[in-house]
């Protein structure tokens, strides 16, 4: 009983804490403002994501497929295969997304 009233309390302490405003402070780090404002990219987008959506289902192709309980030979669907779908499916995607900016010259 005591732990549950020490944990409410720290709780209702902490939540009245998180409502006060955070002090206004400007915090310099000293960044060069050319390079972050530079928008001369020198490595284009969209075949970067070409690899990157290729190598996602390279990813999801070399995994072993998820078999049914107790059986060595039947297969899970694909929806039902988990990280190996969802590799294959967004790399899908990425790949996808990068034929279109290429194509499109971005």
């Amino acid at each position: 009983m005591k732990k549950v009233i020490l944990a409410l309390a720290l709780t209702l302490s902490a939540n009245a804490f998180s409502q006060l405003a955070p002090p206004l402070q400007t915090i310099n780090l000293h960044l060069n403002k050319s390079s972050i404002t530079n928008n001369n990219n020198t490595i284009r987008t969209g075949p970067v994501m070409l690899l990157g959506g290729a190598a996602f289902i390279a990813a999801g192709a070399l995994t072993p497929p998820i078999m049914v309980a107790g059986s060595t030979t039947e297969k899970k669907p694909f929806y039902r295969q988990g990280a190996r779908a969802a590799a294959i499916i967004s790399g899908c995607v990425v790949l996808t997304g990068g034929i279109v900016i290429t194509l499109g010259g971005y």
